[in-house]
């Protein structure tokens, strides 16, 4: 007989099969793909609740069962955060009051499957907090656990900031206001049209670009200061700064001043110096030339931080490539802003500006008028974008 004074009995949650923490050493890389191909979906067999069995079977040991205890309402239960870190398989996710460690459900996972992460730092989410047997949270360090949760909800991203790796996009930063393209004077080499493609990017992902050619202590000929110049005059707000001499700090911390941010770029240019000369509290570690040299990045993974002065900064890793994310070739024009007013003026409404007669694009080019150094940058960025629409199209 069932005593009618007595709690009723709990509710069983719902299992959900998620990644297991790596805890051994780098294995023979797999280069037939198949082991990126199994990630992408779950092993239906459960695990005891209260073990984690780890064996030499390769992905098929690396998941674990946890059970999501689920409300009247599953909705109900979600809480609201946004993504500050990705460590891998984990999204480090606040929620205002702590941190998390979110990895993603399953299904999330599957319709982003075309992404390289389905979550980017700057991400508006919902997750659910889930009981685990055995584990007291998920490690994001070699000292430090957390809390974990399950990411069910990702809000529509308002600016995006991606690139193209591995046949994959990747979304380097979300809600973002600005992105900062910061290149150096020297060491590394500065690169105009490398500052065009990040430009590009960020147009397409509905983002205020800014130039911060940085290391201005190291422009004795003056190059860079023409390159700034070259910017300045098509509407682009263009700074040299220096943490040497100070210069422009001022004037960079007052546009970033109570606004979302991202600070993107190649390695050694000096990224991690320029956060902690506009604000030292951040603290953050500083690379030399010698760790360029071998390869090894200061910064290891996109973080989203707070400004003393107000507002937020996302610190992204040096990135050694930067391919646009799939676009029209026919589309290039459009992010190249002083092409806008000239284009209705070619003489073919379909006119690429690469070879055809009565070319407005050209013609001003050729009277002085455009950047040769702009026009090469979206002809090299229109053939690109063929190539790719070719490869796609016959793979």
């Amino acid at each position: 007989m069932t005593d009618s004074g007595s709690d009723p009995p709990r509710k069983r949650g719902r299992k959900i099969r998620v990644e297991m923490r790596r805890n051994r050493g780098k294995t023979t890389r797999d280069k037939s793909g198949l082991t990126q191909k199994f990630r992408a979906e779950d092993v239906e067999t459960e695990d005891a609740q209260t073990t984690e069995s780890v064996r030499a079977k390769g992905g098929l040991s690396r998941k674990r069962t946890i059970i999501l205890r689920e409300n009247e309402s599953a909705s109900a239960s979600l809480r609201d955060g946004i993504v500050v870190a990705l460590r891998g398989l984990i999204a480090e996710v606040d929620d205002g009051k702590q941190l998390w460690g979110c990895t993603v459900r399953r299904l999330l996972r599957t319709r982003t499957i075309q992404e390289r992460h389905p979550i980017a730092v700057g991400d508006q989410v919902r997750f659910q907090p889930v009981e685990m047997a055995g584990r007291e949270g998920v490690a994001v360090s070699a000292a430090r656990a957390l809390p974990e949760g399950v990411i069910d909800e990702v809000a529509p991203r308002k600016t995006t900031l991606m690139r193209q790796y591995e046949r994959r996009v990747q979304v380097v930063a979300a809600n973002v206001d600005l992105a900062v393209i910061v290149m150096a004077v020297d060491q590394p080499t500065l690169r105009p049209h490398l500052i065009d493609r990040y430009l590009v990017s960020a147009h397409m992902g509905d983002m205020r670009p800014i130039i911060c050619i940085n290391k201005a202590d190291l422009d004795k000929d003056g190059t860079a200061a023409e390159v700034a110049q070259r910017y300045a005059a098509i509407g682009y707000k263009s700074l040299l700064t220096s943490i040497v001499d100070g210069r422009e700090l001022e004037t960079l911390r007052e546009i970033l001043r109570n606004q979302t941010s991202v600070l993107a770029g190649p390695s050694g240019v000096g990224k991690s110096s320029l956060l902690n000369a506009l604000d030292p509290d951040l603290k953050l570690a500083v690379g030399t030339l010698t760790d360029l040299q071998r390869g090894r990045h200061t910064t290891t993974t996109a973080r989203l931080l707070k400004w003393a002065f107000g507002g937020y900064v996302v610190d992204t890793p040096g990135l050694r490539q930067f391919d646009l994310a799939e676009m029209e070739p026919e589309d290039v024009e459009a992010y190249f802003i002083e092409f806008t007013e000239l284009v209705p003026q070619c003489g073919f409404q379909s006119c690429t500006h690469t070879h055809e007669e009565d070319c407005a694009i050209k013609a001003a080019v050729e009277a002085g008028n455009l950047s040769p150094d702009r026009y090469e940058s979206y002809c090299r960025l229109y053939e690109e974008c063929v190539g790719k629409r070719k490869e796609k199209y016959h793979s």
